[in-house]
């Protein structure tokens, strides 16, 4: 495709946007690219393991998110075609998605015809249905691509949330700490998510009474939820109880949690926006939460970061709906840190940040071994702690810093990019010295690469680095 077509492609879609009422975030392009993240992250974690150590259900999982795709695809063309408004097109590539979606389900792991077909009518009805309030409902928030990584991935966890429940809650064989504190963590998240889902469509539910009265009924609900004939409650507090290193391990989140907090009220308190350098304090946060927890931790953390998740989710809410008397607070903050790219309603770079650090741990089908660490799987779980925490945070610092040659048609900077390189294969090297990881020729020659080009990336694109940068290091890491 020529300059003056992909010109063409996007007036086109963006006349379709405009026809359906979205408005995508401002200075930035559509990133379309982005819809297939989601699936070749799991794609290479099928491709690369015994047939043993992925479930049926994550093979479900991943042929769902290529049905993700495919639709996403679908979505696409019809804005480029200019269909995307019309109810007789947009049922037509839903079909179209649906059938597809069933078929790959049956045809790839033999399953069940009626299980299939329910598959492929939740996965897709519920992305299309989320990817558009998305845009509408949430304008200048996100690109296209944004919005469809956002949507896949809400998508797939309820989907499989939606083959995971019935089991827990009909069975009562127990299970691993990592499927059980898994199951704690779909159950917690769902209650958000219904939280969530009232208070868009029952506006007087976002008043502050009724809003604490709803989120006290759903927690309730939530803590008493069986799991194996226990409530969701008394699983937490055993698994957190039931060992002293993951107690002191809690105490140092609890501690970092502490001075982020302070160093929040401070920055506050001079009544200054932050700059770059000082947003990025929150990045060496999360590496000093990640590290140690892959390392020693990682069922915990796989648990604790889906609770910030959750925890941040609320606030945000909270926060949208002016809930009385935390709101103030809440908006001053986050005012305090906006980035450029937080031009809609809603504040998302702190989530992003959250969730790009967290993805490659939410992800794979087997993060945490015997021993409750990473083991083996380590570099490849620092994918967004080494993308992001180290990579883009050395970017940001240098290129601020020090940025004198800027790459064409961007604002970051060639010096920023080197830092990017270097801070990552500094830190890649170190591990391997401390025996934290295990490199052969081929993995270190994966990792270079993988090192590489997300720091391109991270320099190129115009798209939020804490979503893409981590899943774009994940994909290479994972070909080794």
């Amino acid at each position: 495709m020529d300059k003056t077509e992909k010109k063409t492609a996007s007036k086109c879609i963006a006349e379709s946007c405009r026809n359906y009422g979205i408005t995508t975030r401002p200075n930035a392009s559509n990133g379309l690219w982005l819809a297939s993240l989601i699936f070749m992250s799991q794609a290479v974690n099928v491709w690369n393991r015994d047939n043993h150590a992925v479930t049926l259900n994550y093979r479900r999982s991943t042929i769902a998110s290529f049905g993700l795709l495919l639709h996403s695809v679908c979505i696409f063309v019809s804005m480029r075609s200019g269909k995307c408004q019309h109810l007789a097109g947009r049922l037509l590539y839903v079909l179209f998605s649906i059938g597809a979606t069933s078929c790959l389900l049956m045809v790839c792991l033999k399953d069940n015809a009626i299980v299939c077909s329910v598959s492929g009518v939740l996965v897709v009805v519920l992305f299309d249905r989320i990817y558009f309030r998305l845009l509408t409902r949430l304008p200048k928030s996100f690109t296209l691509g944004e919005a469809a990584v956002v949507g896949q991935g809400f998508t797939i966890f309820a989907y499989y949330g939606f083959l995971q429940l019935p089991k827990v809650v009909l069975n009562d064989k127990p299970s691993p700490d990592l499927n059980v504190m898994h199951l704690v963590l779909q159950i917690i998240l769902m209650g958000i998510g219904v939280i969530l889902a009232l208070c868009h469509f029952l506006s007087f539910l976002r008043h502050s009474v009724l809003f604490y009265l709803l989120t006290v009924v759903i927690a309730s609900c939530t803590a008493l939820f069986p799991i194996f004939g226990q409530p969701t409650v008394l699983v937490l507090f055993k698994f957190i109880l039931s060992d002293t290193d993951r107690m002191l391990v809690i105490a140092l989140y609890m501690t970092l949690l502490v001075v982020t907090s302070c160093f929040v009220v401070w920055q506050i308190n001079r009544q200054i926006s932050a700059n770059t350098t000082t947003r990025k304090m929150f990045h060496i946060v999360m590496v000093l939460v990640y590290l140690p927890g892959l390392w020693s931790q990682c069922t915990l953390l796989y648990l604790a970061s889906g609770l910030m998740l959750g925890l941040l989710l609320m606030l945000e809410i909270a926060r949208v709906i002016q809930l009385k008397p935390i709101h103030p607070s809440l908006d001053m903050a986050v005012r305090c840190f906006l980035d450029e790219k937080d031009a809609g309603l809603v504040a998302l770079t702190p989530i992003y940040l959250l969730i790009g650090c967290s993805l490659p741990m939410w992800l794979h089908p087997l993060p945490c071994d015997l021993t409750d660490s990473a083991g083996l799987n380590l570099l490849k779980l620092l994918a967004g702690v080494l993308s992001v925490g180290i990579g883009d945070t050395t970017a940001s610092i240098c290129g601020y810093l020090a940025g004198k040659h800027k790459w064409p048609g961007t604002a970051k900077s060639v010096e920023g990019t080197i830092a990017s390189v270097v801070g990552q294969a500094g830190v890649v090297f170190l591990l391997y010295r401390l025996s934290f990881i295990h490199l052969n020729t081929l993995r270190a020659a994966t990792a270079g690469a993988a090192i590489i080009i997300n720091a391109l990336v991270e320099a190129k694109t115009d798209q939020v680095d804490n979503l893409v940068l981590p899943l774009v290091t994940y994909i290479v890491l994972g070909t080794a």
